[in-house]
């Protein structure tokens, strides 16, 4: 990830701000690719500064730390693929096909960037309360599309009661323990499983308590 932002060799015109975005840029790719290959602990600001290309003094210029860096680097790609999953999700024209390409456009960014997915969805736990609390900052945020989610298919459905407290956790809980197997198995089959069941759980969310209410 790191190879398609290094700086232009010799003179160029970028200014310090422009270099300093590439540098931080490289250095949040360095950190996904040496925590998700290494685990947080054995990760050294060396390990990340080598993998970037960039100096210590550059990376004390954007970061306190190692776990600044992480989880600078966790809250942009968990970031990353919800905004980008809701903007798939936004283009369909019904509910239902914005789950299934919500849902799509999740494994498939998962099956692009194994290394980087399972650095944020493993090694967070290793930052203790810090790590604890970013997680739950993104458990809220997928709580939040499946609660608009919900609320979009009930304004198509006005009879589709409101699914239970702590649905939201619960579906938002098993998609992450769904792409976290498929990134250890990892193979294609692994991949369309987790496809398949993401969707299956998402679809159980929204639309299992109808049943249980009736």
């Amino acid at each position: 990830m790191t190879e398609h932002r290094k700086l232009p060799k010799g003179p160029h015109n970028l200014s310090r701000d422009e270099v300093a975005e590439t540098q931080r840029a490289r250095l949040i790719d360095a950190v996904l690719e040496n925590t998700g290959e290494r685990g947080y602990v054995a990760t050294t600001v060396g390990h990340i500064t080598a993998t970037a290309g960039v100096s210590r003094t550059s990376f004390y210029e954007q970061f306190t730390g190692k776990q600044d860096a992480f989880l600078a680097a966790y809250r942009e790609i968990t970031t990353e693929f919800i905004t980008q999953g809701v903007a798939v999700g936004a283009e369909a024209s019904a509910p239902l096909d914005a789950v299934a390409a919500c849902c799509d456009f999740l494994v498939d960014y998962v099956h692009r960037r194994p290394t980087a997915v399972r650095a944020a969805l493993l090694e967070i736990y290793a930052l203790g309360d810090a790590g604890l609390e970013a997680r739950e900052n993104t458990l809220r945020a997928g709580e939040a599309v499946f609660d608009r989610t919900a609320e979009w298919l009930r304004a198509t459905d006005p009879a589709l009661p409101s699914p239970p407290p702590f649905t939201a956790r619960t579906v938002v809980a098993a998609t992450i323990e769904l792409i976290t197997q498929a990134i250890w198995i990892g193979t294609e089959d692994a991949y369309e499983q987790a496809r398949e069941a993401v969707r299956y759980t998402w679809l159980l969310g929204l639309f299992g308590h109808r049943s249980v209410d009736a």
